[in-house]
C-alpha cells in the first residue's frame, strides 16, 4: 500500500502530544467533520516504517536541537504490513523544513535500490525529470554528507483528509511508536526488539495545512486542551536509545 505520489509538497504542519483519553474522544469528533484515509484498513490505520538516514556525528538531530531554520533530512520510507523484500516499493525522501514551512520530496523505488541511493550513494537513472531531479539531490546529499542508515522508526497511523471545502487538511494520530538503532535494514525480521520512544498510551496528533488551521479544528483541539510540542520522531527515538548524544529530550 502507498499513498498518492507527491513529488513535492509545502505545507505548515502542528504536533501535538495526546493521552488515550484525549485521543479516542478527539477520533470520535473528528469523523463528524473528516474522512477517514481510504488506503488504511477498515479504521483507516496503517502501519509506517521508516529508515532515517544521519552523518557519523548525528547532523540532522543536532540541526534540530539547535533550533537551525534549514535542515533536512533523509529517509526510506514503507507503508503497510507486508514483510519488505529487495522488489518491495517504496519512498526515498527528503523532508526539509524552512523556518516555519514544510517541504517533502519523494520518489518511488524498489526498497534495495531506495537504500543503495541514501546509504551508499549508488546512482538512479530515470526518464522522469521531477523525479530524477530528487534523486539528484539526494545524491548530492550523500555524497557531502556521508549519510549512514541511523535509526529505524515506526508506527501505526490513523489518517483523517479534509472534505472539498478543505482539499488541503490532514490530520493524522501516530501511537505504537517504536524504534531501534540497530539491524537497520528493514529486510529484518527484528520488529520484535524494537522499543518504545513514546509511553503506549500517548499518541502524536498531526494537522497538516496549506495555508491555515481551520477555525473550528482549532476551537476542537483548545476545548481538548491538547498540548502542542515541537516533537521529532527521529530524534526522539535516538534519545530514548540511549545513544550518547545529548540530555536534551526533543519534546517541549
Amino acid at each position: 500500500m502507498l499513498p498518492p505520489k507527491i513529488r513535492l509538497s509545502d505545507r505548515f504542519e502542528l504536533k501535538y502530544l495526546l493521552n488515550r483519553a484525549q485521543a479516542e474522544t478527539m477520533i470520535e469528533e473528528l469523523s463528524r467533520y473528516m474522512i477517514r484515509d481510504e488506503r488504511g484498513d477498515e479504521f483507516g490505520r496503517y502501519l509506517i516504517t521508516s529508515v532515517y538516514f544521519d552523518t557519523a556525528d548525528y547532523q540532522a538531530y543536532w540541526d534540530k536541537v539547535e533550533g537551525h531554520r534549514f535542515r533536512r533530512k533523509v529517509r526510506v520510507r514503507v507503508y503497510g504490513r507486508e514483510q519488505v523484500t529487495p522488489d518491495t516499493r517504496c519512498f526515498a525522501e527528503i523532508k526539509q523544513r524552512i523556518n516555519k514551512t514544510l517541504q517533502k520530496k519523494r520518489v518511488i523505488l524498489p526498497y534495495a535500490q531506495a537504500m543503495a541511493l541514501c546509504g551508499a550513494g549508488e546512482a538512479v537513472k530515470t526518464e522522469d525529470e521531477a523525479d530524477q531531479a530528487v534523486i539528484d539531490e539526494i545524491l548530492y546529499l550523500y555524497h557531502t554528507l556521508q549519510l549512514q542508515p541511523a535509526c529505524v522508526v515506526s508506527y501505526q497511523r490513523l489518517a483523517f483528509e479534509g472534505s472539498g471545502l478543505e482539499p488541503g487538511l490532514r490530520v493524522t494520530f501516530d501511537t505504537q511508536l517504536k524504534c531501534r538503532v540497530h539491524d537497520l535494514s528493514l529486510l529484518s525480521q527484528g520488529y520484535a526488539d524494537n522499543q518504545y520512544f513514546l509511553p503506549p498510551q500517548q499518541s502524536v496528533l498531526e494537522v497538516k495545512v496549506n495555508q491555515r488551521t481551520p477555525y473550528w479544528l482549532t476551537e476542537l483541539i483548545n476545548k481538548h486542551r491538547c498540548a502542542f510540542r515541537r516533537i521529532s520522531k527521529y530524534c526522539l527515538a535516538l534519545e530514548q536509545a540511549k545513544l550518547r548524544l545529548g540530555q536534551q529530550q526533543i519534546v517541549y
